[in-house]
């Protein structure tokens, strides 16, 4: 069974004129109207955001219902303070180094072996 969840890294960007230093990628499991609340709670926490990209919007078979969505963007935020405001189950809230912004086709296997896990 597909266990429902959020995936997150942040990668650095090392040039001087960068406004938004940091780029982070998220990977969310759970029902399309669950995700879009998530993402609000996302960029409030992490606002103001830049360079908004919608990777990946993956529906999960025999899962009832449920989405592994993908997307990255910048801001000037490095750390995310307080995620359990974001997602309460701190447990299922987790960095993963292997998540970095690709293209569709290439994040599909990482997104299936995600899902395989639960």
């Amino acid at each position: 069974m597909t266990e429902r969840g959020i995936r997150w890294n942040v990668n650095i960007k090392t040039g001087e004129q960068e406004r938004t230093r940091y780029r982070y990628t998220f990977a969310i499991v759970n029902t399309p109207r669950e995700i879009e609340r998530i993402q609000g709670r996302i960029f409030d926490k992490l606002a103001p955001i830049d360079e908004f990209r919608e990777i990946c919007d993956y529906p999960i078979s025999q899962s009832d219902g449920l989405h592994c969505d993908v997307f990255s963007f910048s801001t000037d935020v490095g750390k995310i303070r307080h995620p359990e405001k974001i997602y309460a189950s701190l447990k299922q809230f987790r960095r993963d180094r292997d998540l970095y912004e690709r293209d569709e086709g290439e994040i599909i296997p990482y997104i299936e072996r995600l899902v395989s896990k639960g």
